[in-house]
């Protein structure tokens, strides 16, 4: 019951800092500019920080009321919060020195290892030989562990709602696992901080009418969140008092789970931050360079909206914690836990670093699903018999609201003996993705289905543009010859734009409409009748015997 009280107030807490801060923010330049590899067009507030920041004073309030005798250990938690928290408003706002963030992460994981008495003593039986004891290590490791999972935690807060889903996933696990056991003061950290970050997600993610994010978390909050649920990491899988003079309660009570499953309850921000970085060594980069190679960029390049990605992450995310921690309960082995996330991580590694096959991969499973692209609502229509690109307008217009504009292609596949093929369309409606609901589109494609109902054998699907920095289909590589083989093998058959329209419609009904006829159907079938009597002609030098 403590822990749902703290919850509350946490979350309260924070979403009333958080709107006033938004009201404020403009006025003290915190906000967020688009440009360089930001996605975001508008200037957006950076303050959710404010309200994890918000969300620990609750925590260590509750802290030294239910468990005075740790203060030294709250107050460390404390500094090392508001600390983090103003070195990374410093960062949003004067953009700090990557290095001035590192030594500044490693002075507070001094603080939290001596003050807080949270430190890595042991790594459990990772490869079958009983414990890894780190011994002299313990410091220096925990240290790199800190520095690791802050940076971690803020390189995925690269889309609207991202990073604070992950973290809630996180936290939420940690709360159940801490609650069950009765570790009532990292429970209570716990319950605090996933207050926090669900006061922030209230402005941050895309729902019902919300078609962007309110505020931003920025660096300082995400990289304030990222220390402490390390600190909660480390509370759950060590003997929390056997460095420093501060005790966690609990301390000397044994780890409540084993070292290894830290790995996977921070599954994807581990794996992801692990693979950009080691993408970009290998590319002669520098591993802190931005870049649009995370997880979340290249789902979006298959065109999964940002509702979607994050959905999906969260998802995932989520999944793995719970499988490193039953499985841990079940009895399987630490060693063979930790094996088994070393495969996750190549696996992981593996995929991402080949986009131009990953993308396409993630395009089918986007199409299967029958979701809805980003950036606009475009229909393909294959094995389409409809004769010009009006009839296909005249179902299309009906569908769709005010003030809305399409554009229609049909294209003609020619067959390798000139003769010609199947017809397909291609209808893009232009919307904005942040002006038009997810709910609008979906409804689209649902009507216009229903509108296509009376002709048989047409179907349709979303369409994505094919990206060529995603997929080598779009543009071959030169030297790779197997690739172009392949190729043109699937390019054997031509396509010949007939017609193509650009329809303007409100409420339904058609108010201007553009079409041009690029290839007259009549000449579509001269040529074809000129490539079978060339293909039928005898060559020029052959002698006609007389009959």
């Amino acid at each position: 019951m403590d822990g749902l009280v703290v919850l509350i107030l946490a979350a309260a807490a924070s979403a009333i800092i958080i709107r006033l801060m938004i009201a404020l923010a403009p006025r003290v330049g915190l906000v967020d500019h688009p440009g360089e590899h930001k996605q975001h067009e508008h200037v957006t507030p950076f303050v959710g920080g404010f309200g994890v920041v918000a969300a620990l004073l609750v925590a260590v309030a509750a802290l030294f009321f239910y468990y005075p005798a740790q203060g030294t250990a709250w107050l460390s938690l404390l500094v090392c919060g508001l600390v983090m928290f103003l070195v990374g408003l410093a960062d949003d706002r004067w953009k700090l020195s990557f290095r001035i963030r590192l030594v500044v992460q490693a002075a507070l994981a001094f603080l939290m290892v001596y003050g807080g008495g949270v430190s890595l003593t042991s790594l459990g039986d990772l490869v079958f030989t009983g414990d890894v004891s780190l011994g002299a290590l313990a410091v220096p490791f925990t240290v790199f562990a800190t520095i690791g999972g802050i940076n971690a935690q803020n390189m995925v807060d690269g889309i609207d709602g991202l990073a604070g889903t992950i973290a809630a996933g996180t936290l939420v696990l940690v709360a159940v696992i801490t609650g069950l056991s009765g570790s009532g003061a990292t429970h209570l950290l716990a319950m605090a901080t996933l207050g926090g970050v669900l006061g922030f997600l209230w402005f941050n993610l895309r729902f019902g009418t919300q078609h962007r994010a309110r505020t931003f978390m920025g660096d300082n909050g995400s990289m304030m969140l990222g220390f402490i649920v390390v600190w909660l990491l480390i509370t759950l899988t060590q003997d929390t008092g056997a460095v420093g003079n501060g005790r966690v309660e609990g301390a000397g009570q044994g780890a409540l789970i084993s070292p290894v499953a830290a790995l996977w309850l921070f599954a994807i921000p581990l794996v992801d931050t692990l693979s950009v970085m080691l993408r970009r060594v290998w590319l002669g980069q520098s591993p802190f360079t931005p870049d649009r190679n995370h997880l979340h960029h290249l789902l979006q390049r298959a065109g999964f909206r940002v509702e979607n990605v994050v959905t999906t992450i969260g998802l995932l995310h989520f999944g793995l914690g719970s499988v490193g921690v039953l499985a841990l309960q079940w009895g399987a082995s630490e060693g063979l836990m930790f094996f088994a996330f070393l495969c996750v991580f190549a696996a992981y590694l593996g995929i991402t670093a080949r986009p131009w096959r990953f993308v396409p991969a993630l395009r089918a499973i986007h199409r299967r699903l029958n979701l809805t692209p980003a950036g606009n609502c475009g229909v393909f229509f294959g094995n389409c018999k409809l004769e010009h690109v009006e009839q296909i307008n005249a179902l299309i217009a009906p569908q769709l609201g005010e003030k809305t504009a399409f554009r229609t292609r049909l294209y003609e596949q020619t067959n390798p003996d000139g003769t010609p093929g199947l017809r397909y369309a291609v209808v893009e409606i232009l919307l904005e993705d942040e002006a038009a609901p997810l709910k609008q589109q979906v409804d689209y494609l649902r009507l216009i289905r229903k509108a296509l109902h009376p002709h048989s054998g047409v179907f349709i699907r979303s369409y994505v543009h094919r990206d060529p920095f995603n997929d080598r289909r779009a543009t071959p590589l030169s030297g790779d010859e197997r690739f172009e083989k392949r190729s043109r093998d699937r390019r054997k058959q031509k396509r010949l734009l007939l017609e193509e329209s650009f329809t303007y419609v409100h409420r339904g009904r058609i108010l201007d409409q553009d079409v041009n006829l690029r290839v007259a159907h009549a000449q579509v079938q001269a040529q074809a009748a000129e490539k079978r009597a060339r293909a039928l002609a005898p060559a020029p030098d052959t002698i006609i015997p007389k009959p």
